[in-house]
């Protein structure tokens, strides 16, 4: 059975290779009281010590998420050394990285699970009020979780009824209106057999940033959600759970500012196009102001997210040694996405073309030696999902007294289907016409100054066209896994996992545009084979010390490019592999005053997704490609200290260093600012990536660049986090005080694989400091109290306003801001 949230909070203090963080310490014993208690936790899909498990996995429970007032999963990236987790688009795009592992497009390779549901896409904005505690598993967990868990799995456990009744009220004001309340109740709804819980929340967040457009709000933030939860036990050997969430998010134009092509600073380009400037930024990416004309390009700017999550957990223990497992999982997902995606103050801007960018064959026409094409373009995002899923695993565990295991068999079947929904505004027309007219008199011009100047104007007109394409896509997943523990000797122990699994996906992909016939469908289907093993020994040194070594295997799976790659040749991208060796370290000293825990590893990565130019027609996207290999070298550690010397005192520390690099692997985009490097053109000096054998002279495509050597984007090579939490009686009755304060640092990360452009690193100072007792407990805090302003993302991007030229846009980060939360429970909070 799940402890209960108080029981877990006063015993989760023990987390493992990665972190811990001091709020939950404070919670995890008794004031003078010098053993720090570990917990249970469900890393290897059963029942287990955290400390007994040869497996690094940090453990936050839900004390801990009130005490450091976390508001969303990104932020536990702070707690967990080896995890990178930034709302880097808003709360819809967050892609988790753990130990190096990036990725630029496509899923990460990390999936979320809730009461051991796999589950679809970002989850930020889940209500953290309902949750007993997070398990992230850290390294490949392809044995046993499945798909998208080559680099690890975020594990959530939701609370569930007790024994006795329990409510509790959670209020929190923080600057910029941000405002949250949540309730919960809990109990006996017949006596020892049938148990419920209901939980209800509210957020709001008005914009913390301005729009130096307009000096509107941006970065607003809305969701509610409701849940409830029912436990029946009519035998001690029977227990069913069934649980349903539902939430709803409204969220406005995301906080991302804009850097345009003019700032480039490095890679100069003598070309017509960028005319001597430079083609690439390179260095830290300072933050910039947000400008955005999203009132005018997209005024129904909005992400509106309908979630529905249910789950029904069957256990039965068929004897002493034998149990039985069923989770039964179903979610729904309905997404509307709307924002300025150009992110600048113009809009339905005219992108234009001359020789060196020139998309037609045959152009310019000798003698001519300028040539002009003008074609409107519309960077707003604008599209709808619908996404569902079921699955079904059944567990089969055996318990015996020197060998252990469990069997299992595991199904999905989801659909995932999605469509643009532009509408254009009504002042569309008249902003595409003057901008149209305005560069054709600029070009005009340019052609007046050179007499040999052809001017072909213009092929489409001041037309915004509005896309109407549409992808459907069916995915299968069937597995067979198995974990087999062998007690080699009183203190040695092995363990073998694997886990084979076939993998269907289908897509049709049709392009229209609005008011046109539809181009064929392009149907396209994949079936992918894998098999994950992972071999553990561990060894006891003594009750207190342990040491364990793994070998595991993970696949991140393959899959589909959008609509414009898929009719580019490049419909599809293969599975990516790793290879992970790990050694590590458990320990408790001091009769339980200090835990400390390490871990080194080694991942060697095959086939890494990276992103590629896909062309077709007029469009250029960016598409997923399997372009290289890499090996990622790491250590994490982690200290947690309460010495009896100083009453209630608790101290965490914890570090990452992660050293990756890429052993093979060409990018087109190296190859092109390599080209560019000698004569200040992109003339194919290197070569060719595509020759043509009837036409030596043509230029078709820069030889694509290496990559050796350079470090995996999104990665940042050191971590460190420490944190301190005092805790005091105050008075005679059962109230304390505390006190707290953490310090979380990132080193820099690089924006993409040439590993110019980069973040820059970031330090943040957070505070706290209230007044608790066993039903209330008053928190004042400080988050970013340093004003720390680096940006978490970088992203390359191109210039809409400017012909499509490389320029880049960067996340702000949230300033220094404070808030008081109050929570009161009754029967336990």
């Amino acid at each position: 059975m799940v402890p209960s949230g108080k029981a877990v909070g006063r015993s989760l203090v023990m987390t493992v290779v990665a972190i811990t963080s001091p709020g939950f310490v404070a919670h995890a014993q008794e004031t003078g009281d010098p053993v720090i208690e570990e917990i249970t936790v469900y890393a290897r899909k059963r029942a287990e010590m955290v400390q007994d498990i040869p497996v690094a996995v940090t453990a936050i429970s839900s004390s801990q998420i009130q005490d450091l007032d976390i508001q969303d999963l990104s932020e536990i990236s702070r707690l967990t050394a080896g995890l990178i987790f930034d709302n880097e688009f808003g709360r819809g795009s967050n892609r988790p990285v753990i130990r190096g592992q990036a990725n630029i497009l496509g899923d990460s390779g990390v999936s979320y699970f809730i009461d051991g549901v796999y589950i679809d896409g970002p989850i930020a904005d889940y209500d953290l009020n309902d949750i007993e505690r997070i398990e992230v598993v850290k390294g490949p967990q392809s044995a046993l979780y499945g798909r998208n868990t080559y680099s690890g799995a975020i594990n959530i456990i939701t609370r569930s009824p007790g024994d006795a009744f329990s409510s509790d009220i959670r209020f929190t004001v923080t600057e910029d209106d941000e405002q949250e309340v949540s309730a919960s109740v809990r109990g006996p709804i017949i006596a020892d057999t049938l148990a419920g819980g209901f939980t209800i929340r509210r957020y709001e967040l008005d914009g913390p940033w301005t729009n130096t457009f307009d000096g509107s709000d941006v970065g607003f933030q809305e969701s509610d959600s409701i849940s409830g939860v029912l436990v029946y036990t009519p035998t001690d050997r029977l227990n069913v759970r069934l649980r349903a969430y539902y939430s709803e998010r409204d969220d406005g134009q995301p906080p991302l500012f804009h850097q345009d092509a003019a700032e480039n600073n490095c890679f100069e380009d003598d070309g017509s196009l960028y005319n001597g400037l430079g083609r690439y930024y390179c260095g830290t990416l300072r933050p910039g102001a947000i400008d955005t004309d999203y009132t005018v390009q997209a005024p129904d700017t909005r992400e509106d997210v309908q979630t529905l999550q249910t789950s029904l957990s069957i256990n039965y223990d068929i004897n002493d040694r034998w149990s039985l497992t069923s989770i039964t999982g179903y979610n729904d997902v309905d997404d509307v996405q709307i924002f300025d995606g150009d992110y600048s103050p113009t809009s339905f801007q005219v992108a234009n073309f001359t020789p060196n960018g020139f998309p037609f064959a045959g152009f310019p026409v000798p003698p001519f030696s300028y040539a002009y094409a003008g074609t409107m373009v519309d960077f707003t995002v604008a599209d709808w999902r619908q996404y569902d899923d079921f699955s079904q695993e059944l567990r089969l565990e055996y318990e015996g007294e020197r060998i252990s295991g469990l069997f299992g068999a595991y199904y999905l079947d989801a659909t995932d289907d999605d469509g643009d929904i532009r509408v254009l505004p009504p002042a569309a027309a008249g902003i595409a016409g003057a901008n149209f007219g305005a560069e054709f008199a600029r070009m005009q011009g340019v052609c007046a100054a050179n007499p040999v100047c052809g001017s072909i104007v213009p092929f489409f007109g001041p037309t915004v066209t509005v896309p109407r394409d549409r992808n459907d896509s069916e995915l299968e997943n069937f597995a067979v896994y198995a974990l087999i523990d062998f007690a080699l000797s009183d203190t040695v122990k092995a363990t073998l996992e694997g886990r084979y699994q076939e993998e269907d996906i289908s897509r049709i992909a049709v392009v229209q545009d609005l008011g046109s016939p539809p181009d064929p469908a392009v149907i396209s289907s994949e079936t992918y084979e894998s098999f994950s093993p992972r071999a553990t020994l561990q060894w006891n040194l003594s009750d207190d010390n342990m040491l364990y070594g793994v070998v595991g295997t993970g696949t991140k799976p393959g899959g589909f490019n959008g609509t414009v790659a898929i009719e580019a040749g490049l419909p599809s991208f293969d599975e990516e592999d790793v290879v992970s060796v790990e050694l590590g370290s458990k320990n408790v000293f001091a009769n339980g005053q200090l835990v400390a825990n390490v871990a080194a590893f080694f991942n060697q990565i095959d086939g890494y997704q990276l992103t590629q130019n896909a062309r077709s027609g007029a469009n250029t996207v960016s598409a997923t490609v399997n372009a290289g290999d890499a090996d990622v070298l790491g250590f994490e550690a982690e200290l947690v200290g309460r010495p009896n010397s100083v009453e209630g005192l608790t101290v965490t520390l914890n570090y990452a260093y992660t050293d990756s690099e890429f052993t093979e692997g060409r990018d087109e985009n190296q190859g092109v600012l390599n080209d560019v490097v000698d004569d200040g053109l992109v003339n194919c000096s290197l070569g060719d990536e595509f020759p043509d054998p009837s036409d030596p002279n043509a230029c078709n495509a820069s030889l694509f660049g290496s990559i050796v050597g350079h470090e995996i984007p999104r990665t940042a090579e050191h971590q460190l986090y420490t944190d301190f939490d005092l805790r005091r009686p105050l008075g005679a009755g059962d109230w304390e005080w505390f006190i707290g304060a953490n310090v979380s640092y990132e080193s820099s990360k690089y924006s993409q694989v040439h590993n110019l452009a980069e973040t820059g690193s970031a330090t943040v100072v957070n505070a706290r400091i209230g007044f608790a007792s066993e039903d209330i407990a008053i928190n004042v805090f400080g988050k970013n109290l340093n004003g720390e302003d680096s940006t978490p993302l970088v992203l390359r991007y191109a210039d809409a306003a400017d012909s499509f030229k490389r320029s880049f846009v960067g996340t702000l980060r949230r300033d220094t801001h404070y808030g008081i939360t109050i929570s009161v429970g009754f029967g336990g909070r």
